[in-house]
């Protein structure tokens, strides 16, 4: 079953395979569970190996630090270049501003990386397609928020891990499209619709800058889920 698991997951199952497996997924509570757990897994494995090689650099460099075998002479020209092209940088952000598109990846990249998950061994699609996203199997997993969209087109969660995903794609239009349909629901305790549209549009080229700005401060006039990004955000625009 496994070695079948792991054939899905490479993508290198025939389409009448593929679809014969998603099928067994939906009805088959074992498949189910050992689908979990494989993907489970892979993930723990993953950040255990990330925190191993953390540990590994920090340990190399201690070493080289303690028996002195960074020769500083060797190195100063290599040194003096990144000062000069950091310090170039630097002017440059402070007299042009940032460009949308790189606070929006910074956002992306820091709060969008995983998505969390029941840890419960629950099967049901919106988990499914969380595990898929972790896996960054993203299409895999967009296909399944948009089939429980064609359901239930306002179910909010959805339409909010579905338009994160249309980021990791690169599908920034759909983002607009997904973040905006949640923007608009008034009965939700937390709402990041405005903000997560804002900074769909500030992926897209050209950049709509009035359009932005509008988002941005609504999130921060109506006291909206981002707020106080949302304001460091137009200190940059």
């Amino acid at each position: 079953m496994l070695e079948r698991i792991e054939s899905y997951f490479n993508h290198t199952l025939s389409n009448e395979e593929r679809q014969l497996f998603e099928t067994q997924l939906a009805t088959d509570e074992t498949l189910a569970n050992e689908v979990a757990f494989y993907l489970n897994t892979k993930i723990a494995a993953r950040e255990n190996a990330k925190e191993k090689r953390k540990q590994e650099f920090e340990e190399l460099r201690k070493k080289l630090v303690k028996n002195n075998k960074i020769r500083l002479n060797g190195w100063i020209t290599g040194i003096a270049a990144s000062v000069l092209i950091a310090f170039v940088t630097w002017i440059f952000v402070q007299k042009n501003g940032v460009n949308a598109d790189e606070i929006a990846d910074v956002y992306i990249q820091e709060h969008f990386e995983n998505l969390p998950v029941k840890m419960d061994g629950s099967t049901d699609s919106l988990q499914m397609g969380l595990r898929f996203f972790n896996q960054k199997s993203y299409k895999d997993a967009q296909s399944i928020f948009d089939k429980m969209l064609e359901r239930k087109p306002d179910g909010a969660e959805v339409l909010k891990v579905s338009g994160i995903t249309a980021f990791k794609l690169g599908d920034y239009p759909k983002a607009v499209i997904r973040f905006h349909e949640l923007g608009k629901q008034e009965n939700l305790f937390a709402n990041p619709g405005k903000f997560y549209e804002a900074l769909a549009l500030m992926k897209i080229k050209p950049l709509n800058k009035k359009a932005v700005e509008k988002l941005l401060n609504e999130v921060i006039n109506n006291d909206l889920e981002g707020k106080s990004t949302a304001i460091e955000m137009l200190k940059q625009l």
